[in-house]
Formats: C-alpha cells, sequence, structure tokens
C-alpha cells in the first residue's frame, strides 16, 4: 500500500512537469510605420516665385533676385537638417529654438559669397519628431529688390498642418 501511495505522489509530481511553455522569437525586426509627414504651408512673396523643380516633399521656387526652397526631410538629426539646407555645420551657426503649434521650431541664418556677390540665407525648421521641415531663403545681400520683400511675414506665415 506504500508503494502504491508512492507512485501516485511520484506520479502526481512527475505530471507537472509535462506543461511546456512555446515561445516564439523572430529573426527579422519589424519597425513601427512611420506617421504620415505634415502638409507645409507658406505665403510666397508676390507671383514672381515660380517653382521650378518639384520632387516628393522638396519644392525649389526661383525669382531673378532669389530662391525659396521647402523640403520635408527625415527627423531626427537636426546638425544633418541644417547642413542640407544651408552647406554649414550647425556649431557655425546660431540656432533659436522657439514653438510653433506644438512643434519645436528652429530659425538661423548665414552669409555666403556667390558668383554675383554675398548672399545671405535665411532657414527655419519644424520638427515634429518624425520629420523635419523646412524653409530656406537665399538672396543677394547686395539686391535692392529683395530688401523691398518682408521676410518675416513669409517665415511667419511658415507652418506645417495634417491634410
Amino acid at each position: 500500500m506504500k508503494r502504491i501511495i508512492f507512485l501516485l505522489m511520484l506520479a502526481c509530481l512527475l505530471a507537472g512537469c509535462r506543461v511546456q511553455t512555446m515561445e516564439t522569437v523572430e529573426d527579422v525586426w519589424q519597425e513601427e510605420p512611420a506617421a504620415a509627414p505634415l502638409q507645409i504651408r507658406v505665403s510666397l512673396p508676390g507671383e514672381e516665385a515660380l517653382p521650378v523643380m518639384e520632387t516628393s516633399g522638396n519644392r525649389l521656387y526661383l525669382s531673378e533676385h532669389y530662391q525659396i526652397e521647402v523640403q520635408t526631410l527625415p527627423g531626427g538629426d537636426l546638425s544633418r537638417t541644417v547642413q542640407t539646407m544651408s552647406g554649414l555645420e550647425p556649431g557655425d551657426v546660431t540656432l533659436v529654438q522657439t514653438e510653433q503649434g506644438g512643434l519645436a521650431r528652429y530659425d538661423f541664418v548665414w552669409a555666403a559669397a556667390g558668383e554675383e556677390g554675398d548672399q545671405l540665407g535665411r532657414g527655419a525648421v519644424l520638427d515634429d519628431g518624425n520629420y523635419h521641415y523646412a524653409l530656406s531663403v537665399l538672396r543677394s545681400a547686395d539686391d535692392e529688390a529683395t530688401r523691398q520683400i518682408h521676410w518675416d511675414q513669409v517665415f511667419s506665415s511658415f507652418s506645417a498642418q495634417e491634410y
């Protein structure tokens, strides 16, 4: 009788060991789908600027006196965005950070030597965490026509909104 009880207890203990938990692991990293980019809105000065090139997320407007570029760039690396816009390292410009509509905004200016004289550049970047929405203007420093344009109005109209 003692043997039967001992065998029953042993069978009960060993029966609990039979339950197996299986865990699966994938070899491929699955990234979360990126959020859709916002739409850039900006009021351009007058009717002079004509879009000469447009690709997915980028537009270039040329005038006789200035060029305006509107871009949607990958987010995460502000240094790369500033360098793409101005050709300068972020340490070479002063970034002024503010907030606009819940997005981080970075403004900066730069000067460059061109074939036709000195040029002034101004840039603004809106950062939503996924994308950088960029507006840059490059204009002649000596041209009287570009001095008449109120660039503050152009840059204050710059925003990124959902479609």
